[in-house]
């Protein structure tokens, strides 16, 4: 592997976490959309994914993407990342209703 292209993933992985990790602390209940996004980019399972989808593009099938925040598997540090997408899916969904 290259290890320029190695470093520069590594970085943008960096990047995002602290810029989620900013975010939950500006935004608690994680209303913005934006953060939303990164956070489902930072922890989806894959293309073809719901969250991988909303993320891309911003559009949310919420049932199935909370069915795939159910089943996600990700480190401690995480969990709030989780939690926090859960409530803009929750919040998006009644908001659309």
């Amino acid at each position: 592997m290259n290890t320029s292209i190695h470093n520069a993933a590594t970085d943008q992985s960096e990047r995002a976490k602290q810029a989620i990790e900013l975010g939950l602390a500006l935004d608690r209940e994680a209303r913005s959309e934006t953060l939303a996004r990164l956070i489902a980019g930072s922890i989806h399972e894959g293309p073809g994914t719901a969250l991988e989808r909303f993320a891309g593009n911003g559009i949310l099938d919420a049932e199935r993407a909370l069915n795939e925040l159910n089943r996600l598997i990700v480190p401690l540090e995480q969990e709030g990342w989780v939690d926090a997408l859960g409530r803009y899916i929750l919040f998006a969904g009644r908001s659309e209703s």
